[in-house]
């Protein structure tokens, strides 16, 4: 014990100078013994080393050291990053056949699907998916191309291994962004692997970060005043902005904008007029067509104000748009987003699918409620030509016409009518598939010549005549005829279907 005393004492003077811990006292255990071998290798791999260190030059020494350096500040970086901006990643499934495609297109394009969740809690990223686009990013050749899909777009959703018609933003909800993506790819034929989502409640203050936006405003805009849901409501700009001036506190008398033309826009005006829905935009666009525009203007302009911040602005932009969104992209895939395409003076490209009414038409289904059908399979030619070849819609249309199918002729088709001769990945030989050129802009609703001959009636009535009724799958339908919703007579249903929801 007393030695042990001695070993301890620390006072100022060596700790072990009062021991007798000499080498005498210990027995070497690895002088015969392959311990010694093995210290060895390591001094002489330390050796190693420090010969190679000392061989090399005086620069190549600070190369090195700097290299290290900027490693390890990145690592900081993100860590910093991470903590200080509370990124939400989502992690998903990275299988191309659990997101519905089979190999990517083209590795020199990133395919991101945008959703925009249209909520409450500042907080979550659940619920329907009221604003739906695809965001196309061609590292070659710097472009960046959006494209809005109409949210009542009715479409095959398969979620638990049951196929169903439903609207496209009821996917999101059901099965979250993989099902969402999942939906898309199948529909259109992509390769859509990577997502974000943007809860509405904080958009306001991403488009704040970057200064606001301009945009032209049409005079009905302002104040919509609307019939809906038993009572008149003010739909516009200004009573979206009492909307959402109600849920984040503030006073919405700041906020109205009182006449039309071009108009700069802070967070909360912007995030009203990409919402409006029951007026004309500028260009004479209405309902929901009119809405995507306003959308798609909106996120050009906020891409557009975002590459032009300053070093400093970005931090500010980060703190607004981080908390409100939720993306499956990696730090790494960002930042190689961000310096490889958005920091590079990219050029922008936008359209809607379908991109002229007279391709599309609309219809009540019993069940899902007001719908939006158009051909799934020359919506994805249109799709697959802007995104991988570079050729616009428009141009896209003059060169090969309109293709009708048996949707087409009857005011949209029906429910029905959307089988496998409406997807992607199935030929549409067969389909009774006619050309027309855009320029006879002949509406659907006139189209009877293009019907095909398939015996689908366009009576809605229940009886049992010898004719199929309009709610019944085409034979070809690769879908059981007791999935698809029949189509009511009611148009003026004003849900979501089965997620109850308003169509506001």
């Amino acid at each position: 014990m007393e030695n042990n005393n001695d070993m301890f004492e620390f006072l100022g003077e060596d700790i072990y100078s009062s021991t007798e811990r000499t080498s005498d006292h210990f027995e070497d255990i690895v002088s015969d013994s392959k311990m010694k071998g093995r210290h060895y290798s390591k001094r002489k791999r330390g050796n190693k080393f420090t010969n190679w260190w000392r061989s090399l030059q005086k620069w190549q020494r600070v190369t090195a050291v700097s290299c290290t350096s900027v490693v390890l500040a990145l690592a900081v970086a993100v860590g910093a990053f991470r903590i200080l901006f509370n990124y939400n990643y989502n992690d998903i499934t990275k299988n191309p056949e659990d997101l519905g495609f089979e190999s990517v297109i083209n590795d020199k394009i990133v395919n991101v699907a945008l959703f925009g969740i249209d909520t409450r809690d500042p907080k979550s990223f659940k619920g329907l998916s009221d604003s739906i686009m695809i965001m196309s990013l061609n590292t070659e050749t710097k472009k960046v191309k959006i494209m809005s899909v109409m949210r009542d777009t009715l479409v095959p959703i398969t979620y638990n291994g049951k196929t169903t018609y439903g609207k496209i933003n009821s996917a999101y909800s059901k099965g979250g962004p993989e099902l969402a993506i999942k939906t898309l790819n199948t529909i259109f034929g992509l390769d859509i692997s990577e997502y974000a989502t943007v809860n509405f409640y904080g958009m306001a203050d991403i488009i704040d970060a970057v200064g606001g936006i301009e945009v032209e405003l049409a005079k009905g805009e302002l104040d919509a005043m609307v019939h809906e849901y038993g009572y008149v409501a003010n739909l516009g700009l200004n009573g979206n902005v009492e909307e959402i001036c109600k849920y984040k506190g503030l006073d919405p008398s700041k906020y109205y904008i009182k006449s039309a033309g071009v108009q700069h826009l802070n967070g909360v005006q912007a995030v009203a007029y990409a919402r409006i829905r029951h007026a004309a935009n500028a260009e004479g666009v209405n309902d929901d067509y009119g809405r995507t525009d306003r959308q798609r203007l909106v996120m050009e302009q906020l891409f557009n104000k975002a590459v032009k911040l300053g070093k400093s602005e970005y931090v500010g932009l980060a703190k607004a748009l981080i908390p409100c969104s939720e993306t499956s992209l990696s730090y790494s895939e960002i930042i190689s987003l961000a310096f490889n395409i958005l920091l590079k003076s990219p050029t922008f490209e936008q359209t809607r699918i379908p991109m002229f009414e007279y391709q599309m038409s609309s219809k009540s289904v019993k069940g899902v409620g007001s719908c939006v059908y158009y051909d799934l399979n020359y919506a994805s030619k249109l799709i697959k030509a802007f995104i991988y070849d570079d050729i616009k819609p428009e141009d896209y249309i003059a060169a090969n016409g309109v293709e009708k199918n048996d949707w087409y002729g009857n005011k949209g088709g029906t429910a029905g009518s959307t089988g496998s001769k409406n997807q992607p990945s199935q030929s549409s030989k067969g389909s009774s598939v006619t050309s027309s050129k855009p320029t006879d802009n002949t509406s659907s609703n006139n189209s009877s010549s293009s019907k095909p001959e398939s015996g689908v009636s366009s009576d809605n009535s229940s009886d049992s005549s010898s004719s199929k009724p309009e709610s019944e799958p085409s034979s070809s339908s690769s879908v059981p005829s007791e999935d698809k919703p029949a189509e009511s007579s009611d148009t003026s249903s004003a849900t979501d279907g089965e997620d109850g929801e308003p169509m506001d």
